[in-house]
């Protein structure tokens, strides 16, 4: 387990009011990409933000131009990254979970013993319902039912929260990762058009963007980051091994217009409880 601090846990009327969140993410970087400029904004606001990281992130694949070679160095090499980002995002504490990057659908690493889906789903719950109890957080974030893009380490990760979430009484509010599946499709449709096969997309191919933009992801949450985009920039080139930019697909298809709208918010789905009749723009909102 890797601490930067200590979360102060004694009771107290300043502690029962204190703005507290705690994003459980499966990799190493998925603090970064999926909700950076949430995790800034908050951190900038005054409240205490807490990571939780699953897996080790060995089995990331590794930009070509980081310099970075594949291999049991490589956990060595996302841990500092991971320190470097927490810095940039202002958070107050990384904690990290024992277990291995368990990689993509359908490859090898999915056996490893000591893979995050080969463990005990019943443990991996009681573990996260350890550091709740601990951190005690207003508000929770963690990935999507399916995955973000499917991967078996994000689904274990959201499985495990959301258990871990009502084992320990609900209280507060539970938020998944979003994304807005409108521009999903668009980028199914441009992908086509420009030669491209949207069901086999990224560095390795394995990213299916047809499957992935039917997916049922509703909008509960819009978050304004973008006085926060430095931060959550500065994060993501922190983990070099992995970032190369925005995907080079919607870099080079997209309307500007349209990334600069997908930079600005970040998404959520509420889980938990029932989702307002309006949507948020404030994770805090009622707490």
């Amino acid at each position: 387990m890797n601490r930067l601090s200590q979360p102060v846990c004694t009771e107290s009327t300043d502690m029962k009011n204190k703005r507290v969140l705690l994003g459980v993410f499966a990799h190493p970087d998925d603090e970064s990409f999926a909700c950076g400029g949430t995790l800034a904004r908050y951190a900038a606001e005054g409240a205490e933000v807490h990571v939780i990281i699953a897996t080790d992130g060995v089995a990331g694949s590794v930009e070509k131009s980081s310099g970075v070679s594949v291999g049991e160095t490589l956990v060595q090499v996302r841990s500092g990254e991971l320190a470097r980002a927490a810095v940039a995002l202002g958070v107050t504490t990384i904690w990290s979970m024992p277990y291995r990057d368990s990689g993509m659908r359908g490859t090898p690493e999915n056996q490893h013993p000591k893979a995050l889906i080969q463990q005990p789903l019943e443990q991996v719950i009681h573990e996260l319902a350890g550091y709740m109890r601990r951190i005690r957080p207003n508000v929770i974030i963690s990935h999507d039912p399916y995955g973000g893009y499917g991967h078996p380490d994000h689904v274990r990760c959201c499985e495990a929260t959301t258990a871990a979430f009502f084992l320990t009484g609900g209280k507060g509010k539970l938020y998944y990762t979003g994304f807005d599946q409108r521009i999903l499709k668009l980028g199914v449709v441009l992908a086509r058009l420009s030669g491209y096969d949207p069901s086999a997309l990224g560095r390795n191919k394995d990213i299916n963007l047809v499957e992935i933009s039917r997916w049922e992801k509703p909008v509960h949450a819009r978050l304004n980051i973008g006085n926060y985009l430095d931060h959550k920039l500065a994060a993501s080139r922190a983990h070099a091994s992995q970032y190369s930019g925005a995907p080079p697909l919607f870099q080079r298809l997209l309307p500007s217009f349209l990334q600069k709208r997908m930079q600005q918010y970040e998404l959520y789905t509420r889980a938990a409880p029932a989702p307002a009749t309006h949507v948020e723009t404030d994770l805090f909102e009622g707490v």
